[in-house]
């Protein structure tokens, strides 16, 4: 649980310290479920995270991260606001380093506008950046 937790963080700090305009397509980023969850770093309803270019032992990996979901991707396809991705998921981050247990995985993204997506027909909202929130 430990591993797990540890990518999710490392995940969500690459995502939060990444300006997101840098963000080569519209999906990636952290997302979640309701804004309230924008906080859960890890458990059921924590972040989904969407980067192209994780840094996962010294190589950029293009990696769907979600609760007990790591899913590292081969090949994805965008027709209009339409992406399909194809990828090989793993619970443990122990499994995916010795490439065991992975099960073949397709998720269907839909944006819906810049700050709502459809994963697998569910409903997230994009994470705020906490660096352009306005401090009271």
């Amino acid at each position: 649980m430990h591993a797990i937790s540890l990518g999710v963080v490392t995940l969500l700090a690459l995502v939060l310290v990444t300006p997101s305009a840098s963000a080569a397509e519209p999906f990636e980023g952290a997302w979640a479920r309701t804004l309230k969850d924008c906080g859960n770093a890890d458990g059921p309803t924590s972040l989904t995270v969407i980067d192209l270019k994780v840094n996962v032992d010294g190589k950029t990996t293009p990696m769907v991260e979600r609760y007990e979901n790591h899913c590292f991707l081969h090949n994805w396809s965008t027709v209009g606001r339409d992406t399909t991705v194809k990828a090989t998921c793993y619970e443990f981050w122990d499994d995916y380093r010795k490439r065991v247990n992975g099960r073949k995985s397709t998720i269907k993204l839909s944006l819906i506008s810049k700050d709502a997506l459809e994963l697998d027909g569910k409903s997230y909202r994009r994470c705020p950046d906490k660096r352009t929130r306005r401090r009271s």
